[in-house]
C-alpha cells in the first residue's frame, strides 16, 4: 500500500506524463486512453493501476470519470463530468422543461397565470404623443395611449377629459333610456324587447304605459335614412330585463307612419299614457329633450301620446315651437327665444333705442347686517363686454349705504361684508379717505426724568373708525419704530421693546431715552411708521411722539 507522499509523487508524474503527450485528465474515461484494468508505467519502471490512481486523484479536484450519453447509473458529483453528447442531451431535456414555465419570444404563447409588466408594454411602433404619436403604449404610471379605442359593451370612468368642442347629432333625451339587445315579434304589432344590462346591477327602468320612441338609422346596411319607432309599454319583466311594447298606429304618430324597433338601438321615454286623477300629477308624463334637428331645448309636460299639443311645451329655449299662440305675434319661424308657461324674474334689464343701458342706483340708507343677509341684499350688477384692447363694464345697478357717517358704494353683488377700510366689497364714496396714526399711553405723557415707564400703543383710524386691531393682526402689515435724540450712532443702535409681542406696542423706560437725555440732550422723538397693505400696494402712515425735558 502506497503512502500519501508516494501517491502525491505518482500524481505529479501522471500529470507531467499527460501534459507531455498533450492529453488531459478528463480523457482517462476507460474508452479512449486507458482501459479500466490498464496501468501507467512511471519513472523507475513502477506501474500504477487505473483504479488505484482514480481513488487518490479525486482528492486533488481532478475529474476522472466522464458520464456518457446512455449512462443512467452513474450519479453526477464533484468528481465526474458529463460527456459532450450527454451535455447536449441534458440541455435539450431542460429546454423542454423551460417551455412549460417561460413565455416564448419566437412564437405565439399564452399563460393562465397573472402576468405583471412592471415596466409597461408597447404594441407596434409606439410614439408617446397626443398629436404625432402612433402605436399603443401602457406606461408604468397606469397611463394608456392608443390611436383608437372600441368598447363593445360599456365604459365606466371616474373622470372624462375630452375635446373642448363637442358635436351632437339628432336628439338627446334626459329620461329613462335603454339599448335594445334583441327584438322578438309577438304578434298584432306587439314586440318583446330585451334591454341591455350595462352592469350586473343595471335593470331597465321603464314602466307600464310609458310612451317611448327609438330612432333607427340604416347606416349598418349602407343607407343614410332614419326613421322613428313609437311604442307604448304594456308589460315589464325585471327577471329577464325585458319590456313588451305595442306600436302606435300610423295615424297617431308624427309624420303619419310608424316603424318597428330595431336591434342595437336606444329607446327612451317621452311621456306616459296614464291620465292622472283630479288634483294629481303623472310625473312620468314629462321629460327633457335637446334636439339639434329642431334647434331647441324643451321641457315637455303632460305628454300622454306621441303627437305633441301646444300645452306640452312647458319650456322651449331656441327656435320657437309651432303653437297657435305665437301666430298672433310678429315672430318669424326662424326666430329664437324663450317660450314658457310661467316666467318669474327678479330683474328685467332695459336699454333705450340707441342701445344704451338704463342704469339704476339705489340708496339703501344705513348699512345693516340683517338687510345684507335678507332676501333683499345689497346689489352691484355689472355687465362685462370684451373689446380688442381689454374689456368694458356697464354698471346696471349699484346700492349705496351710510356707515359711521361715511357713504359707501357696493362693489360685490349680494355681499355680506361690512363696509370698512379693507373690505373688497365696498368703496368709500364720501368721508375721510386718509389713514390717521395716533398714540395712546397707559401712564400718561408727563413724568419725572428718572421715572420713565410707559407703554405706547400705535392706533390707526380710517373713515371715522378705529381699525388698529385689524391692521396689526394682518401679517402683511409692517411696523417700524425709530428714535431721534440727535445722537445718530446711539439712535441707530436703539431697538424697541415690544409689549406682549405686539408690533404696535412698545415699552419705554429711562434706558430708551438715552444716557444723555436731560443732560446734553433735551428732546427725544420716537417715530412710528406703519405700512398698511391695500391691494397690491402698501400705504405708509407715519407719526412721532416727542418728549422734552
Amino acid at each position: 500500500m502506497m503512502t500519501e507522499l508516494e501517491f502525491q509523487e505518482v500524481v505529479t508524474q501522471v500529470v507531467t506524463l499527460l501534459k507531455k503527450d498533450s492529453l488531459t485528465i478528463a480523457q482517462l474515461d476507460g474508452t479512449n486512453v486507458l482501459s479500466k484494468n490498464d496501468y501507467i508505467e512511471l519513472d523507475g519502471g513502477r506501474k500504477v493501476s487505473l483504479d488505484d490512481l482514480r481513488n487518490f486523484i479525486k482528492g486533488y479536484g481532478v475529474y476522472w470519470e466522464v458520464i456518457g450519453r446512455n449512462d443512467n447509473e452513474s450519479i453526477p458529483s464533484d468528481y465526474n463530468v458529463f460527456s459532450a453528447s450527454r451535455t447536449l442531451y441534458e440541455i435539450v431535456k431542460n429546454n423542454e422543461l423551460l417551455k412549460k414555465v417561460h413565455l416564448r419570444k419566437d412564437k405565439p404563447d399564452q399563460t393562465e397565470f397573472l402576468l405583471k409588466l412592471l415596466g409597461g408594454a408597447e404594441f407596434g411602433e409606439f410614439v408617446d404623443s397626443m398629436i404625432a404619436g402612433k402605436g399603443t403604449g401602457i406606461l408604468p404610471n397606469g397611463r394608456l395611449q392608443t390611436g383608437r379605442l372600441e368598447v363593445r359593451d360599456s365604459m365606466t370612468v371616474m373622470d372624462l377629459i375630452i375635446n373642448q368642442i363637442q358635436g351632437m347629432e339628432a336628439d338627446y333625451s334626459f329620461s329613462e333610456i335603454g339599448k335594445i339587445n334583441s327584438v322578438d315579434y309577438v304578434g298584432e304589432n306587439t314586440y318583446k324587447l330585451i334591454i341591455d344590462k350595462r352592469t350586473e346591477f343595471d335593470f331597465m327602468k321603464f314602466h307600464t304605459d310609458d310612451v317611448c320612441f327609438s330612432i333607427v338609422n340604416t347606416l349598418l346596411t349602407g343607407g343614410t335614412d332614419f326613421y322613428t319607432s313609437w311604442m307604448r309599454v304594456i308589460n315589464t319583466n325585471v327577471n329577464d330585463n325585458s319590456v313588451t311594447v305595442v306600436l302606435y298606429p300610423d295615424t297617431e304618430v308624427p309624420g303619419g307612419r310608424n316603424y318597428p324597433p330595431g336591434t342595437g338601438y336606444n329607446m327612451t321615454r317621452r311621456g306616459n299614457a296614464r291620465l292622472p286623477g283630479d288634483g294629481q300629477t303623472n310625473e312620468r308624463s314629462q321629460s327633457w329633450m335637446l334636439s339639434s334637428r329642431e334647434g331647441r331645448i324643451m321641457f315637455l309636460a303632460n305628454v300622454y301620446k306621441p303627437i305633441l299639443e301646444d300645452y306640452n311645451y312647458a319650456l322651449t329655449i331656441g327656435k320657437m315651437p309651432h303653437i297657435k299662440a305665437l301666430e298672433k305675434l310678429p315672430i318669424g319661424p326662424d326666430e329664437v327665444g324663450i317660450v314658457a308657461q310661467t316666467i318669474v324674474a327678479e330683474k328685467f334689464w332695459q336699454f333705450d333705442y340707441n342701445g344704451d343701458v338704463m342704469t339704476n342706483k339705489v340708496d339703501r340708507g344705513e348699512w345693516s347686517r340683517e338687510i345684507a343677509a335678507s332676501e333683499k341684499p345689497y346689489r352691484n350688477i355689472q355687465k362685462k363686454t370684451p373689446t380688442p384692447t381689454g374689456s368694458t363694464y356697464t354698471l346696471l345697478e349699484q346700492h349705496t349705504v351710510y356707515h359711521y357717517g361715511s357713504k359707501w358704494g357696493c362693489l360685490i353683488d349680494k355681499t355680506l361684508l361690512e363696509p370698512k377700510w379693507n373690505s373688497p366689497a365696498w368703496l368709500l364714496l364720501e368721508g375721510n379717505k386718509n389713514y390717521l396714526l395716533s398714540f395712546s399711553s397707559n401712564n400718561g405723557w408727563s413724568f419725572h426724568r428718572s421715572n420713565v415707564d410707559l407703554i405706547v400703543t400705535a392706533e390707526i383710524e380710517y373713515a371715522n373708525r378705529d381699525i388698529t386691531d385689524e391692521v396689526m393682526a394682518n401679517p402683511a402689515t409692517e411696523v417700524e419704530w425709530l428714535r431721534d435724540s440727535g445722537n445718530v450712532p446711539s439712535d441707530n443702535a436703539w431697538k424697541p421693546s415690544y409689549e406682549d409681542g405686539s408690533k404696535g406696542k412698545i415699552h419705554l423706560t429711562l434706558a430708551d431715552m438715552g444716557s444723555e437725555w436731560g443732560l446734553s440732550i433735551r428732546k427725544v422723538s420716537f417715530i412710528c411708521r406703519v405700512f398698511i397693505p391695500e391691494g397690491e400696494n402698501k400705504i405708509k402712515v407715519e407719526n412721532a411722539i416727542n418728549f422734552k425735558v
